[in-house]
């Protein structure tokens, strides 16, 4: 049985100066602080000590003096304060000062601009007509539009069942091969009922005026209401593979995931090209742009 809760596993980063240690005297001791915290705080205070004692500050007043050692300490406590990631604020530093400059702010996607920005980012080379993605540091993917089975209204024996099935799962995957689950909200899609409607329409052999004008506002809808302002949730599986062998190897796990039972995946389809770049456009361009193509009168 699957346990009912987890606890995150040390990671292999970890190093010496990430080690907690607690200052403790008599009946007092500190929080646990990490041994890179403790250094900093020190080399912060004996580099404040140098520059009041040996440097111009040492000739100023005493006010001054006073001033910039409160300053001084307000400095290093905030910047030896820890993140949520348990690393020091003056990590950050650097990536500050790389932000600050405003082209490293934007990056520009005109068609004579320089596109190296814009390919660093996204790090894809192309997609195949079956869907097949290419990345730049050699990898190739494949996306799915899969549907689980998890729910709150659950019983207590289904939800041991898929919990079960889940950490049966995760112990059998390849770590040549990264599972990423993209959750996105989209607006439904309806490509499939306008394709219906666009083929009744064609086949009508009376045009009539109030035909027309009744299946035009079905259209009307369908691509304003249902397929613009009624969104949904869709959840999308990228496989990306070190290679093409270790893409088919968990391309076959799934699927044999998928036909074994439903408690993981309940459906899991393929997408093309055609399907997979309208994914990709949620994140880079939006979904405002792909509604103007859909607002054509059926006439």
């Amino acid at each position: 049985m699957a346990k009912m809760s987890y606890k995150v596993p040390t990671s292999l980063n970890r190093s010496f100066l990430d080690h907690e240690i607690t200052l403790s005297k008599g009946g007092w001791a500190a929080k646990p602080s990490p041994i890179k915290q403790l250094f900093f705080f020190g080399g912060g205070a004996l580099a404040l000590l140098w520059a009041v004692t040996q440097t111009f500050v040492a000739s100023s007043g005493p006010v001054f003096i006073t001033l910039f050692v409160i300053w001084g300490l307000a400095l290093i406590v905030y910047f030896g304060g820890m993140t949520k990631t348990e690393e020091l604020r003056a990590m950050n530093v650097p990536a500050l000062l790389a932000y600050a400059p405003s082209r490293a702010r934007n990056v520009f996607t005109r068609r004579s601009s320089d596109p190296s920005d814009f390919y660093s980012i996204v790090g894809i080379d192309g997609i195949e007509e079956d869907g097949r993605i290419h990345f730049s540091d050699g990898g190739e993917g494949q996306v799915y539009l899969v549907v689980g089975s998890a729910s709150y209204l659950l019983f207590d024996e289904d939800r041991i069942g898929i919990l079960d099935r889940v950490d049966a799962f995760w112990r059998k995957i390849d770590t040549n091969c990264e599972w990423s689950f993209v959750t996105t909200k989209e607006p439904q899609r309806i490509y499939h009922q306008v394709a219906s409607l666009e083929h009744r329409n064609h086949a009508l052999e009376v045009r009539d005026p109030d035909l027309i004008e009744l299946q035009n506002e079905q259209y009307d809808i369908l691509t304003q209401h249902v397929g613009g302002k009624f969104t949904s949730i869709h959840q999308y599986l990228l496989l990306k593979g070190k290679s093409a062998d270790a893409l088919r190897r968990a391309h076959m796990v799934l699927q044999s995931e998928v036909e074994g039972s439903a408690l993981m995946i309940k459906e899991a389809t393929v997408l093309d090209r055609e399907e997979t770049e309208p994914m990709l456009r949620v994140f880079y361009q939006g979904i405002e742009d792909d509604l103007h193509s859909l607002k054509a009168s059926l006439n």
